[in-house]
């Protein structure tokens, strides 16, 4: 099978010590029934089988191109780069751990095909464990439809649920236009924040995604700095940084101001009402640069 020079689809799976399922979620993702993409493998510098895995995947199949970092730069870092090594017109994140029925990017392409004011498309989760067992987890799902930019930002800012939807399939050149993730945890609805101002999220009634919850899953570092920035000494203040984050995007964007400003008292209130979160990030900076100035 020849690679074309620009794929329709670019699939970036980033990838640390996940020899475990690896192979799985790499089957799902060369079983699927739409063949136009390629599939970009960046390794984070993993110290278990997972390059011996990833080398001889790419030595069968010609759409996978495999990089490995000399070293770790974290989570985010690594997501980052797997797009940035991508060439199609559409992109789709993919994990390790996780697998995908055959007409995912089918129904999802589809979607992209039809609808110019739709950036990201997914399909319905269903959550296992690392048995392939299925949970009982519900997710709320990101299915953003409305013509109002401002409405689709606010149920962003008002969710804190399963972010599915990033490993929906996108259109490139609208996450060009954002940030990416951001590197701390919470990071994802950062750029889901992003898209929605730029365009419409829309759920496939059908549960063609399966999400693997297990003991090394992301969702188990949240307070971990490291994994996610790659970066010692970096300052763990999520919540902050978060609505930070929510704001600059507001203020930037083409709203109009009355909207921005509604948006912003909205944000404002989400602030007080998480105040003890806010409140227990600001002393443990306080106490981390107690610590540095008296070392």
């Amino acid at each position: 099978m020849n690679t074309p020079l620009k794929p329709k689809v670019g699939i970036g799976l980033p990838v640390y010590n996940g020899e475990r399922f690896l192979k799985n979620a790499l089957d799902s993702i060369l079983a699927q029934t739409f063949t136009d993409f390629e599939l970009i493998i960046v390794d984070n510098a993993s110290t278990d089988g997972t390059e011996g895995i990833c080398r001889e995947y790419a030595e069968r199949d010609s759409r996978i191109r495999y990089y490995r970092n000399g070293e770790n730069i974290g989570l985010v870092g690594n997501f980052r780069r797997a797009f940035e090594l991508s060439r199609g017109d559409y992109f789709r994140w993919a994990c390790a751990d996780d697998m995908c029925k055959p007409t995912l990017l089918a129904e999802c392409a589809d979607v992209l095909n039809h609808a110019p004011s739709v950036v990201l498309v997914y399909a319905k989760a269903e959550f296992i464990d690392e048995n392939g067992h299925r949970l009982d987890i519900d997710d709320p799902g990101w299915d953003l439809r409305s013509e109002c930019p401002h409405e689709r930002i606010r149920y962003v800012i008002d969710s804190n649920h399963w972010v599915n939807s990033l490993y929906g399939l996108m259109r490139a050149s609208a996450l060009r236009r954002t940030g990416l993730i951001a590197d701390y945890h919470g990071g994802d609805h950062t750029l889901l924040c992003e898209l929605s101002l730029l365009g419409k999220f829309q759920e496939i009634p059908l549960y063609l995604f399966q999400r693997r919850i297990h003991s090394r899953a992301s969702i188990h570092h949240k307070n971990d700095a490291i994994f996610f920035s790659g970066r010692e000494g970096y300052a763990c203040i999520p919540f902050v940084k978060r609505y930070r984050d929510f704001a600059v995007s507001i203020l930037r964007s083409s709203l109009k101001m009355s909207q921005k400003l509604s948006l912003l008292a909205h944000l404002s209130r989400r602030i007080y009402w998480n105040r003890q979160v806010l409140m227990e990030e600001l002393k443990f900076v306080s106490k981390v640069f107690l610590a540095r100035k008296q070392s």
